[in-house]
């Protein structure tokens, strides 16, 4: 089977993060289908439960030695598919590309990555060292299975993570703090809205003063590479009728972080600022929001140099989105994000992946594999 026909079958199977919908079976035939693969092609191979029915599956190569030792990562899940205008686990073949949910982020990559792992065991000549390929769950909500996975294992030199780049090199990334913020008001019949306190009205208030922070002070937070923090305010819900005062409002949060940025402070400050607000309302936070650190290595870095060099680019970037490579890079590990497909395609309602850039994915990750643990 060819990486063409493998990322077929990987899309084929819905592994929807059951945050994003509840009655998905999130990872679990994503885990069943690579198991198999790793009995059918002999690797060693771990497995992790992170949650009931979603486990890590991970695969082990050693070629003479244990080092120097590159990890491979890659995710499972996906986002949602209900907004797709194709059907989202068709992987159609047409014009060149293959159309799916995950097919660009990331199940064409992790293809790449399990046709570079069986090249590897067949020509043991043009390397030493080991190299392990994490395929972990929960990356598009919590990162649950990266850190899972790292409380385990951990002795690496470098890694790689397998996030669509357009195949360019990438040594750095904006970490996330996401989080909620709830206004409870009263309720009261709309004919006398003056008997109650509407938590709508105040969350309208308390969004303007978020936003005003956003432009005035995380703007003023800058990495050299990465750019400025942002703040994006994403999904509201609140009321119940209208012609009911709403007693409930929420908004769901998101910042970008960027290195020497602590989001310890960034939230303290969120909070000071809404809570300057409508005295009737009592504004609630969440009390353990997710924190993603941001990580960037120095252009000039040894590993940032070699995976340029094996990956035929003569520079590398940094990006804005966030994925699993900041948790690998918070212990130490050098860490670069690289991968075939376009973050731009990712996510979208008719995504896709182009054929070529899936070949060429497998050449380059062989490349910077052979770069990286040369005889």
């Amino acid at each position: 089977m060819n990486v063409t026909e493998t990322t077929r079958e990987l899309v084929r199977i819905a592994s929807v993060n059951p945050g994003y919908d509840p009655e998905s079976r999130a990872e679990a035939d994503m885990a069943e289908w690579l198991v198999a693969w790793g009995e059918t092609h002999g690797f060693e191979t771990t497995i992790q439960t992170v949650f009931p029915g979603r486990r890590n599956v991970n695969f082990h190569l050693r070629n003479g030695a244990d080092t120097p030792h590159l990890l491979l990562n890659g995710h499972t899940d996906t986002v949602a598919v209900s907004e797709m205008t194709i059907p989202p686990f068709g992987a159609e073949l047409r014009e060149g590309r293959i159309w799916g949910r995950g097919s660009t982020d990331m199940k064409g990559p992790l293809a790449c990555m399990l046709h570079t792992l069986l090249v590897l065991r067949d020509e043991p000549a043009s390397w030493r060292g080991k190299v392990t390929l994490a395929c972990v769950v929960d990356e598009e909500l919590g990162f649950a299975g990266i850190r899972h996975f790292l409380t385990e294992e951990s002795a690496f030199d470098f890694a790689l993570v397998g996030e669509p780049t357009k195949l360019e090199v990438v040594r750095g990334c904006k970490g996330c703090l996401r989080f909620f913020v709830r206004a409870h008001g009263q309720s009261a019949h709309s004919s006398t809205p003056d008997k109650g306190v509407s938590a709508i009205t105040a969350m309208a208030g308390a969004i303007t003063a978020m936003n005003q922070y956003f432009s005035n002070t995380l703007s003023a937070i800058c990495h050299p590479s990465l750019g400025s923090s942002t703040g994006s305010i994403g999904i509201i819900r609140g009321g119940t009728g209208v012609n009911i005062v709403p007693e409930f409002c929420e908004v769901l949060v998101d910042i970008r972080l960027v290195p020497g940025q602590s989001w310890q402070e960034t939230y303290a400050e969120i909070q000071r600022v809404v809570n300057g607000g409508q005295s009737e309302i009592r504004w609630e936070f969440e009390e353990t929001p997710l924190a993603d650190t941001p990580f960037c290595l120095e252009a000039d870095h040894p590993v940032v140099q070699s995976v340029c060099a094996g990956a035929g680019r003569k520079e590398s970037q940094v990006v804005n989105f966030s994925c699993d490579a900041s948790k690998i890079a918070a212990l130490g590990i050098p860490c670069l994000i690289f991968g075939p497909g376009d973050i731009a395609n990712a996510h979208t309602a008719d995504e896709s992946i182009a054929v070529s850039e899936l070949e060429d994915g497998v050449k380059a990750y062989l490349r910077i594999a052979r770069q990286l643990l040369a005889p």
